[in-house]
């Protein structure tokens, strides 16, 4: 009998440049049953739902509905929100807690000293009404990854983006997006994270930057020692990167402590696969590096001018 393929089935499509592009999240626990996407089912009710969607998008702040792994702990009677802030130089994330939804629009976000300075969370999509393979091999993932953690630090989450990579998880608040990691690779992300480091097994890239510059990086950081997310600057100096089939690009990717990466990429079109369970197959494409030239650090160079540059960008 012929079985159908999954999205997550076809893994030749390589990880860098496919993180999805935000700037900010907006992460509001919610233990009911989801729907498609945060305001598609009854988990607000409808003028609720408007008025978060509302103060999200004009925040830039991607909605994502979460809950405890295995929803173990329960209903709350207060609701945990997470404001997220993932651009380099600005990352932050805060902890607010409201009785009823309808308060959340009235969040002080904008005030950067406003709610609770929180750890680094894990985030890892679950949502079966988007895709059955975040299901199936997202909630087993986030389970085991909650685990071997004490405080409340790894989410189920609604739809990320990427079901075909799945299992999909997201550090918060940096945004760097992983696919198809193992529990082994998935503690090890994240331990990373919270130790202030970045891993790149099974990185994506880093959903404040478009794909040219998550290949850039992600190119860097595989050639070179763990470090932090905010001690480099990806800028992309060129792209040619239509919708669909080859693309090209060029980025520089300069470190606080004054290495300096030139980075070239293309993309090359892919035979049609589905992108997401029960679709029909639609473009995909592969980024490939093409050249890295690292330039010599001066031994005159003003590390001053290259604080003053990460400081004010």
């Amino acid at each position: 009998m012929h079985q159908t393929p999954h999205c997550s089935d076809f893994v030749d499509e390589p990880l860098p440049g496919t993180a999805t592009q935000e700037l900010g999240w907006l992460c509001i626990e919610n233990d009911a049953g989801w729907g498609r996407d945060p305001f598609s089912g009854e988990n607000f009710a409808s003028e609720v739902g408007a008025a978060i969607e509302r103060f999200a998008e004009e925040r830039d702040l991607r909605v994502l509905l979460i809950r405890r792994p295995g929803r173990a702990a329960g209903a709350r009677a207060a609701h945990r929100v997470y404001v997220a802030r993932s651009a380099a130089g600005e990352t932050a994330l805060r902890r607010y807690e409201v009785d009823e939804y309808a308060q959340i629009p009235s969040l002080p976000v904008d005030d950067p000293a406003a709610g609770e300075p929180a750890e680094p969370i894990a985030l890892v999509c679950t949502n079966g009404k988007r895709d059955v393979c975040c299901a199936v091999r997202g909630r087993p993932l986030a389970a085991a990854l909650a685990a071997g953690y004490a405080e409340p630090v790894v989410w189920e989450c609604s739809h990320t983006g990427g079901h075909r990579f799945a299992p999909v998880l997201i550090v918060l608040p940096t945004g760097y997006t992983y696919g198809r990691v193992t529990e082994v690779e998935a503690r090890e992300v994240f331990d990373a994270a919270r130790d202030g480091v970045v891993a790149t097994v099974g990185l994506r890239g880093r959903s404040s930057t478009p794909p040219v510059a998550q290949v850039a990086e992600v190119a860097v950081r595989e050639s070179v020692p763990a470090f932090g997310p905010d001690l480099v600057r990806v800028t992309v100096e060129s792209g040619d990167v239509p919708k669909h089939g080859a693309a090209t690009g060029l980025a520089t990717v300069r470190h606080r402590d004054g290495r300096v990466w030139r980075v070239a990429v293309a993309a090359d079109e892919l035979e049609p696969r589905i992108a997401s369970c029960g679709k029909s197959p639609s473009p995909a494409r592969a980024w490939r590096i093409t050249e890295i030239v690292t330039e010599p650090v001066a031994a005159d160079r003003n590390c001053h001018q290259f604080e003053s540059h990460f400081d004010h960008d």
